[in-house]
């Protein structure tokens, strides 16, 4: 059995409806757009090393024993100084006027491990027990790509104007 197909069965899109499809359309491209922006502007800049994510989950009021269990090695520098410990990943050294407003000036032992360009440290207070730790790198977080729309806008600027004078 043959299907016949008439002109009535096919009916063009209406105005209205192409008209609602094109801004549906249009704001979907521009939350894209958005959400590419927001993506590139705010991920992550650098690779969180093994030794930044152990210090991280470093429990305070340890012992400094425990301290290296948790990183598998002793540490590579142990060395001792005076300053105030504003939390728990910010040490201000006693030669620095803000420390003594800060707080008591108190003896740490840092106990430093580095892996590669990362270093971790375990500030170890006078009864033995963590106070504090923190890990860096040597160098910079390498730059993300970001969307500067000044630049696109440029660009294409200059494209147009090659092309059509």
């Amino acid at each position: 059995m043959k299907q016949s197909f008439d002109s009535q069965d096919f009916k063009p899109m209406s105005v209205r409806v192409k008209r609602y499809l094109k801004i549906i359309v249009t704001v979907l491209g521009c939350l894209l757009l958005m959400t590419v922006g927001i993506y590139f502007k705010y991920a992550p800049r650098h690779q969180v090393s093994e030794l930044e994510s152990i210090t991280a989950r470093i429990p305070l009021g340890i012992s400094s024993a425990q301290a290296d269990a948790h990183l598998g090695t002793p540490p590579d520098v142990v060395s001792q100084t005076r300053g105030t410990l504003l939390n728990s990943t910010m040490l201000l050294t006693a030669d620095n006027p803000l420390s003594a407003q800060q707080g008591d000036v108190q003896l740490f032992t840092l106990r430093t491990w580095h892996s590669g360009d990362t270093h971790a440290t375990v500030a170890v207070n006078q009864s033995g027990k963590v106070a504090g730790r923190w890990s860096w790198s040597d160098h910079p977080p390498t730059r993300t790509m970001h969307l500067n729309l000044n630049e696109i806008t440029n660009r294409a600027n200059a494209l147009w104007q090659s092309l059509f004078g």
